[in-house]
């Protein structure tokens, strides 16, 4: 029996991301993503048996690997709650302007799947990831930097919406780039919420 090539198994779920982002799930077809990357259908088969085989390898890949970049970046920014709260963003923000197609279809389709298996996969990675940033609003809040009465769940969802947003209206090469985006938001957010006794001392 024939090995599968990862590199290739990888190349196939970059295209499918691009294909994904331009069609929608519904929209995309095997012969679609094939014609992308340059196989016939038969090859593309010999790595994924269906679409909905691709869109949970991509789907989960991506959020896999958005959530081992935070994670990295929060190991390297220190133990003050502002640095890792704009660590969080910063590699957040860089992970959507590298890989605009893949944040685009897996957050456009992830509700039209059919699969309630991947929807549960994914939303586990995602669930991780936002824990993450949790964590750190409520390391703020007992550090004393952050106000005593945030909502964390709330304070967590607005921040995350301002990352999902991007893609709406966020193109390369204007003014500014998705972490300079990101930094001016983030600095609004965090005039509303540091303690600012703790700031003047």
């Amino acid at each position: 029996m024939a090995t599968r090539d990862p590199d290739r198994r990888h190349k196939i779920i970059e295209a499918a991301r691009r294909v994904f982002a331009r069609h929608g799930y519904e929209g995309a077809s095997i012969s679609m993503i094939a014609a992308e990357i340059g196989l016939t259908k038969a090859a593309l088969y010999h790595h994924f048996t269906s679409k909905e085989a691709i869109y949970r390898a991509s789907s989960r890949t991506g959020m896999d690997e958005l959530l081992m970049e935070v994670s990295s970046a929060l190991d390297k920014a220190g133990p003050l709650p502002i640095d890792r709260l704009r660590a969080y963003m910063h590699a957040s923000a860089a992970r959507f302007e590298r890989n605009q197609d893949s944040w685009m279809s897996g957050s456009a389709i992830f509700w039209s799947t059919q699969s309630s298996e991947t929807r549960s996969e994914v939303l586990q990675v995602r669930d991780r990831y936002e824990s993450l940033l949790k964590e750190i609003i409520h390391e703020g809040m007992e550090a004393g930097q952050f106000r005593k009465d945030i909502d964390i769940n709330l304070s967590s969802k607005f921040l995350l919406s301002i990352i999902n947003q991007l893609p709406r209206w966020f193109r390369k090469g204007g003014k500014h780039s998705a972490v300079e985006i990101i930094d001016i938001y983030l600095d609004t957010y965090l005039n509303g919420v540091l303690d600012r006794e703790t700031v003047r001392a």
